[in-house]
């Protein structure tokens, strides 16, 4: 992900989709600006990189700023949506 990749957009796409934060291990140094900046979004894991908050809420303005901050780039954004609903059981 570079900085241009990051340029601020709208956190929800529709009624039925959100932005919610990611982080890529493989590039986590655990610097911790994540946690100070958006510590609603992330959370510390055993080997102290961060991860996103499984119950982060979408993302926000601290988000967009822990993306913008991340020195290694490793923070990004992904497109979720709510489950769909189940099949409608056979009529009679």
């Amino acid at each position: 992900m570079s900085h241009d990749d990051k340029a601020r957009t709208p956190h929800t796409e529709g009624p039925e989709t959100a932005l919610r934060v990611v982080v890529d291990p493989a590039l986590c140094i655990g610097s911790g600006l994540c946690l100070a900046t958006a510590p609603r979004h992330f959370e510390s894991a055993e080997d102290h990189r961060s991860r996103a908050r499984p119950d982060a809420p979408a993302a926000d303005e601290s988000a967009d700023d822990a993306v913008a901050l991340c020195p290694m780039e490793a923070i990004g954004f992904l497109t979720s949506r709510p489950p769909a609903p189940p099949p409608a059981p056979p009529g009679p």
